[in-house]
């Protein structure tokens, strides 16, 4: 598999470095675990001094129905991949504890975009 990123401007995070590295990980997982041949990770400043990180996979992605049941704690939409169905809401959670948020959405790639939004310092 693939993994490309683009540059990703200097910036200041209200954020702890072992969260944010915790949220990038889980999601780094699941992009690595679903992905068929790319992932593609991206940032970009939002206009009300927010972050938006976004890590794309080109795997079989996830229905919109299928994307909030995905976040919740505990939960595995397929019982046959490894996993124990707390990554996401890890990084949800994680998210929502320093002001930002966790969002899944359709890739460019194809599969699945998972956005952290998180306030600049």
């Amino acid at each position: 598999k693939t993994i490309s990123a683009d540059a990703i401007p200097e910036v200041y995070l209200r954020i702890e470095q072992q969260d944010l590295e915790e949220m990038v990980g889980n999601l780094m997982e699941n992009a690595c675990k679903w992905a068929v041949l790319r992932i593609e990770v991206s940032a970009q400043s939002a206009e009300n001094g927010e972050m938006l990180i976004h890590i794309d996979d080109d795997g079989p992605g996830l229905r919109k129905d299928e994307r909030g049941e995905a976040m919740k704690r505990g939960v595995r939409l397929d019982e046959s991949a490894p996993g124990t169905g707390l990554g996401l809401s890890i990084v949800a959670d994680i998210a929502g504890m320093n002001g930002g948020s966790l969002t899944l959405d359709a890739s460019p790639e194809g599969g699945l975009r998972a956005t952290v939004r998180l306030r600049r310092a």
